[in-house]
């Protein structure tokens, strides 16, 4: 069967089908609440001075307890080193914010940090087409009509780890969970 068709089924059948209008990343952040469950580990490449509002407005949808992992650049030469830093630091997935300055759906250095991503089994998701279109894991937004869109040449990874419903990594530790998802800023640059 096909990974997209298991997860799309999967999350109609958990009443996730159609979303309210929300801010961008609600949507894509409520798939990721259904597909793992529990705390998550959240990277993020952007520049952290520009997008700051967008993290702090997403972390009301991240599970208590999360982690956000932005990793700060601000020239676009330091992209690799970005990516670099969310391998090392091995995040449940990566998220790419739609209004960052640099890393953006669709943009060139988005491309670089989802194909880096994908090379260390790391899935990306978005809110537009466009990540779909680099190579993003699955995307979904208002520019997807509020549509969980999975991208079907990822599956060689997921059946790796499990079925997709499962966690594709395990958080490492057990924490005493918060109230809020926290922020942690690792400057690449």
């Amino acid at each position: 069967m096909n990974f997209s068709n298991i997860t799309l089924t999967t999350l109609m059948a958990a009443g996730l089908a159609a979303f309210p209008q929300s801010t961008s990343t609600d949507q894509i952040l409520q798939v990721a609440r259904a597909t793992w469950p529990g705390p998550h580990s959240v990277g993020v490449v952007c520049d952290y001075s520009w997008s700051k509002g967008s993290i702090d407005a997403m972390l009301d949808s991240l599970p208590p307890g999360s982690n956000v992992y932005v990793a700060d650049t601000r020239p676009g030469t330091d992209i690799g080193k970005a990516s670099g830093v969310l391998v090392r630091v091995r995040p449940l997935y990566v998220l790419l914010l739609p209004k960052d300055r640099l890393v953006h759906d669709g943009s060139f250095y988005a491309a670089k940090v989802i194909y880096r991503m994908n090379q260390c089994q790391i899935p990306t998701l978005a809110t537009t087409p466009a990540a779909l279109a680099q190579g993003a894991w699955a995307v979904m937004g208002p520019a997807t009509g509020n549509m969980l869109q999975v991208n079907p040449t990822l599956t060689g990874y997921i059946e790796t780890y499990g079925t997709p419903i499962t966690p594709l990594r395990q958080n490492a530790k057990k924490t005493n969970v918060s109230t809020r998802a926290t922020v942690s800023v690792i400057a690449a640059f």
